[in-house]
């Protein structure tokens, strides 16, 4: 077969979309993103995420070399701990290292910017992400080419499109309409609380390890984690024209999660204030430990906002066309693994090998997103349905068995065969 010289359309520039396009212009394969926010810097993208070894891997394999030396030097302080908690802060079950020896230096562990990685995906792709583009819908025509309609009538015309626009997508609503992700009920709260020495001087000793998560008798969680950036990280970002966001300074997440039923929240939401937000976690941890509370009233309530949990369901086969998806397009799942962006990128990097084989005319084209589908559906699916089990855990109604479920997470925590059993399950 030859060439195709494919013209691929993203829609969507998250972390997964960009990765596609970094990946794909590396390879020499053009590809065009359409962005609906106004500009790469008019909304604030969160705070630390958590990239684990498929997502550095993805990453590596799609970003050009400067950039991924960039990404790696401007990432954050990171422990491979992880702990347990009850609500006194004593520890259940703690997880101090993931491994021996040195770190692969490609796949391991890192906690990033969300900020500083969008920055990094967007170098270098000036000419190839259009900002201000709302997707409206599609069109197949008749010689397989596919077009794209935004909001300010304006089209785009290509061989591929790829729904890489999150747990809302409108392609996805167009495609798979039956896809739509399902409301878990959970709601979570917090933000962003800077890392002063006084808020280190009071942190449990066990988040200078890594993140923990606070599981209590009630239906409820905390997770809390430590972002502190890596020494000679600006400086890393000047290379790029690029400069330090203040919300990239050293700080806490803190982000709690319930049923909405539980937290006494009614009405609606997005309309809800900050300081209604902040008053419910306030209930809610009043016989909590001191130190939670003191970081409690240390929330900015005009930075936060509800985020209510979506889950994608399990998905048959779907015929295979010259439309796919990544990401939380076609995947949503909760937040309680932490590894949403990490299955984005693995999408990203899995697609774009397969497009560039189709490109070089190894195979056609519905022949390699096939492939890249089959897999994805599995591993993808295999993560929705790991999230939606550890978020059920965590916030689900605790009974006489929590008691229990303490017990042995304690006698696991003491025996360190079973711990590191527990550990890589």
């Amino acid at each position: 077969m030859s060439g195709q010289n494919l013209k691929v359309l993203i829609i969507g520039g998250g972390i997964g979309g960009l990765c596609l396009a970094q990946g794909l212009r590396k390879a020499g394969v053009s590809a065009a993103v359409y962005e609906r926010d106004e500009s790469r810097s008019s909304r604030q993208q969160g705070f630390r995420v958590h990239i684990d070894p498929q997502g550095s891997t993805a990453l590596h394999e799609c970003l050009p070399q400067h950039l991924w030396q960039i990404f790696d030097a401007t990432g954050g302080h990171f422990a491979e701990g992880f702990a347990v908690l009850t609500e006194q802060l004593q520890e259940l079950l703690s997880f101090r290292g993931r491994g021996e020896g040195p770190a692969d230096p490609v796949a391991r562990h890192r906690s990033v910017s969300r900020n500083t990685l969008r920055q990094i995906l967007l170098s270098g792709l000036e000419d190839a992400v259009h900002f201000n583009k709302r997707f409206v819908r599609y069109e197949e025509r008749e010689d397989s080419r596919i077009i794209a309609h935004f909001e300010d009538g304006s089209t785009a015309e290509g061989d591929v499109l790829i729904a890489a626009d999150g747990v809302n997508s409108p392609v996805r609503r167009q495609y798979l309409p039956h896809a739509e992700p399902v409301d878990t009920g959970v709601v979570t709260l917090g933000g962003r609380i800077p890392l002063t020495d006084g808020v280190m001087a009071m942190l449990p000793p066990r988040m200078l390890d890594g993140p923990v998560i606070v599981v209590p008798q009630d239906t409820c969680s905390l997770f809390m984690a430590v972002w502190k950036r890596e020494a000679g990280g600006a400086e890393h970002l000047r290379k790029l024209g690029l400069e330090d966001n203040p919300e990239d300074d050293d700080h806490v997440v803190f982000g709690f999660g319930m049923r909405r039923e539980h937290l006494g929240l009614g009405g609606d939401l997005a309309a809800m204030t900050g300081a209604t937000l902040k008053d419910a976690i306030r209930r809610k941890v009043k016989l909590w430990h001191p130190t939670v509370r003191k970081l409690v009233e240390l929330l900015d309530a005009r930075e936060m906002t509800p985020n209510r949990i979506r889950s994608s369901k399990p998905l048959a086969a779907w015929q295979t066309t010259r439309v796919t998806l990544l990401g939380d397009a076609i995947h949503s799942m909760t937040p309680y693994r932490g590894i949403g962006a990490n299955i984005a990128l693995k999408d990203a990097a899995l697609l774009c090998s397969k497009l560039v084989e189709a490109d070089r005319g190894r195979q056609p084209v519905l022949d390699a997103i096939a492939e890249y589908e089959s897999a994805m559906r599995v591993y993808g699916f295999a993560a929705v349905a790991a999230s939606l089990k550890s978020m059920r855990q965590t916030t689900g109604e605790k009974r006489l068995g929590f008691g229990l479920a303490k017990t042995a997470m304690r006698v696991a925590n003491a025996v360190p065969m079973l711990r590191r059993r527990l550990s890589v399950a």
